[in-house]
């Protein structure tokens, strides 16, 4: 039987919005405010309350799990559920199987206010394909319809079943490459492959140089697709490992910056989603630099006070180009007002890092407790009883692009 409410009044019947069922009585809201989008009237349907309306599971082929779903009976009537497993159409993932979903015991009459535990079980067969899958277990016929959209159960819980096995095809090297290299030189990345599996893994590289990098007026805004040349096997037999070299050459009159790109390994793994291909693609990101030809220059003031001034240097030991890249080293100069040259000498040196217990360690670190992050070197450098007056300071940098300073003086009293 189907009763149909129409509400007249202050608003305008614009639309309809149907409820139907097979079994219970429904009244439907045919009407919207002025302006307004057409909603159903909640009191038109059975008051049954279903618990956490979203359930989740991961399986692999042949296994099966089983979900408990409680829903209470709000009327003060008896009211019939019957659970079935529904599946309205998707934008994106495949439905369940109907076949895998089993409901035991679901069908049955819930007095008022009774509830009940309905068990769901999952069984994913054998020869499923690995992918995620969508259904909607829908506990009365009772749907709502909304203009333009099908029919839509009322009483249900969505149900996701991602179907996966273990990977076969691992990276075992870092994935997000940051260094930074002088125009004109070269650097070299390997990225480690192994395969588990039983069938060997095309190779088949490509770069996405679509990554815009920083811009600035008057600069490049891509990277040149040339400046990358990839030497990869052409595939990678059951259980064997490849390396895959990246290498990254930017010419002598490549302008200074940030620059960024994408490598897909063309890598393929039957135990993998074939929608989700970001695990075997490398982000790498590399800063280009130029050498300084004049040392950095900064002045400073000396007072009548003054016993003697400090001049820290602290370079930041980012990842550099060579793999037999030396540290860093200054080249000081202090002028002094009267325009005389003093080359310092370096009084002392400190190392200094972070250690992070929560942060993820990068994949080449082999320790299973501590994530470095970093280091820095400090170069101290004293100048003793000096004129007062305004003094400078020249500072020419080897083997560091990023540094800062800082100048004590110690005033006596």
């Amino acid at each position: 039987m189907l009763i149909t409410l129409v509400v007249v009044g202050a608003v305008a019947a614009t639309g309809v919005v149907a409820a139907t069922t097979g079994s219970t009585a429904t009244a439907t809201e045919t009407a919207t405010a002025d302006g307004g989008a057409t909603a159903p009237d909640p009191g038109n349907y059975t008051r049954l309350y279903v618990d956490e309306g979203y359930r989740n599971l991961e399986l692999k082929p042949g296994e099966s799990d089983t979900v408990t779903v409680s829903v209470e009976n709000g009327e003060d009537e008896a009211v019939d559920i019957d659970p079935q497993l529904a599946t309205p159409p998707t934008r994106s993932q495949p439905p369940v199987d109907p076949d895998w979903v089993s409901i035991p015991d679901g069908e049955t009459t819930l007095d008022a206010g009774e509830s009940t535990d309905v068990e769901i079980t999952v069984d994913v067969p054998d020869d499923a394909e690995i992918g995620d899958y969508r259904g909607t277990i829908a506990f009365t016929d009772e749907t709502v319809q909304y203009p333009g959209r099908p029919p839509q159960p009322i009483h249900s819980v969505s149900l996701s079943v991602t179907v996966w096995q273990e990977p076969t095809v691992q990276l075992n090297s870092e994935t997000h490459i940051y260094t930074h290299l002088q125009a004109g030189e070269t650097i070299t990345r390997e990225v480690s492959v192994s395969n588990t599996g039983d069938e060997a893994v095309p190779v088949n590289p490509t770069v996405n140089t679509e990554n815009r990098r920083h811009r600035r007026p008057g600069g490049r805004t891509t990277l040149d697709r040339s400046w990358v040349t990839i030497e990869d096997p052409n595939e990678i037999a059951p259980g064997e490992t490849e390396t895959i070299e990246l290498t990254v050459e930017p010419p002598a009159d490549a302008e200074r910056g940030d620059y960024s790109a994408t490598v897909d390994l063309g890598l393929t793994d039957p135990a993998r989603n074939a929608d989700n291909t970001y695990w075997q693609e490398v982000d790498l990101n590399f800063q280009v630099w130029t050498a300084p030809e004049e040392p950095f220059e900064t002045s400073f003031s000396v007072s009548e006070t003054t016993s003697n001034a400090t001049l820290e240097l602290t370079a930041n030991q980012r990842r550099r180009a060579g793999e037999g890249s030396q540290d860093a080293s200054f080249d000081v100069t202090f002028v002094a007002p009267d325009g005389r040259e003093i080359d310092a000498e370096r009084a002392s040196l400190t190392d200094s890092g972070s250690v992070n217990l929560g942060a993820q360690r990068p994949r080449e670190t082999t320790d299973g407790t501590y994530a470095a992050r970093g280091g820095q070197q400090t170069f101290t450098y004293k100048l003793d009883a000096p004129t007062a007056g305004e003094w400078s300071v020249r500072i020419m940098p080897e083997d560091t692009i990023d540094f800062s300073y800082e100048i004590t003086r110690d005033e006596a009293r």
